[in-house]
């Protein structure tokens, strides 16, 4: 079987997802280093790889306008002919692409496979039928030199170069999976009071207002920089930090693609599914008979996140930063 000189990705819409999908990109260069590669993702996801140089081509399709855009979509895939198409949302492009194929984008998934990532990288591996390597050591995201030297001006302005970092995302897209500003700000606290470390709060620009109240919390000093970063720019702030501190947001995806350490804070979602990827992680859940309940409105009194208290979020925040420490199951 040839190389593939044309290969499609149908990616997904969210940032998050798009993080956990990006071994798909990283293990397709490293097979084929000199095919095209196209990529659709949502809009949200586009700032994630638009410097990306695996990427040959990036395209856009997202829930407004869908049925225009999917039409404008399968006309371009019918003159962009590729040789390999990897469907990771499961639309009916397959069908229209080549119908006798259709059943690699059939099978059923493995029972015991739940983390996303995996998901994604076992159906790469099923609607692919090569042989392919496994992921290559490294962020599988690309951060680009300009962009490391952004995180780098951004740090020397605010004197923190040389600084022990700890950067706290408090927000997430449901707010059910927000865990309470008054705690992220005793926390922050602690840590700055006990271990000496400077805090950075960062999160999209509509979650400044979260961000704002949380440092209006707190008793001592910390640092915004919500809204001041591209996507791979807090990826890169993320690789110089001793600890990410977060919900389960597109935040935690990215602190585990660099492999920083990372304290994840989780209520009504599945930690089996969406939990860190870091090497050095900690996750911090209630186990409740309702959770992880996975519906975006709490039936009871938001029992998960409330039982969460600073003082376990503390202790598990200064082991991640000893030496050494690694993950716990």
């Amino acid at each position: 079987m040839s190389a593939p000189k044309r290969i499609l990705v149908i990616g997904l819409s969210n940032v998050g997802d798009a993080v956990l999908m990006s071994p798909v990109i990283a293990v397709l260069h490293a097979a084929y280093p000199v095919a095209q590669l196209a990529l659709v993702v949502g809009e949200r996801a586009r700032g994630l790889f638009a410097r990306d140089p695996r990427v040959t081509t990036l395209l856009t399709m997202d829930e407004g306008g869908k049925r225009w855009r999917r039409l404008k979509l399968l006309w371009w895939l019918w003159g962009y002919a590729p040789d390999l198409l990897i469907d990771l949302r499961q639309t009916l492009l397959p069908v229209a692409w080549k119908p006798w194929r259709l059943w690699r984008y059939l099978q059923p998934m493995p029972a015991g496979l739940s983390h996303r990532r995996d998901r994604h990288l076992w159906r790469l591996r099923s609607q692919s039928g090569r042989a392919l390597p496994p992921p290559p050591e490294g962020p599988p995201i690309w951060i680009a030199p300009e962009d490391a030297a952004s995180v780098d001006r951004m740090l020397q302005h605010r004197g923190l170069n040389g600084a022990r970092l700890v950067v706290i995302c408090p927000g997430a897209r449901s707010h059910t999976k927000r865990w309470y500003s008054d705690r992220f700000a005793a926390l922050a606290d602690r840590l700055i009071q006990e271990t000496g470390v400077e805090v950075i709060l960062t999160g999209e620009p509509d979650e400044a207002p979260i961000v704002e109240e949380v440092m209006g919390a707190m008793r001592r000093r910390a640092h915004s920089a919500v809204g001041s970063t591209t996507l791979p720019q807090l990826a890169a702030l993320m690789q110089r930090a001793s600890l990410v501190i977060t919900n389960d947001s597109a935040s935690l995806h990215l602190a585990g693609a660099v492999g920083a350490p990372v304290v994840a804070l989780f209520g009504p979602t599945d930690s089996r599914k969406y939990g860190p990827t870091s090497p050095r992680s900690r996750v911090i859940h209630r186990r409740l008979f309702c959770a992880p309940c996975e519906q975006a409105l709490c039936r009871f009194h938001h029992e998960c996140m409330r039982f969460i208290h600073a003082d376990e979020v503390v202790d598990a925040a200064k082991s991640l930063m000893q030496p050494g420490a690694r993950s716990e199951p």
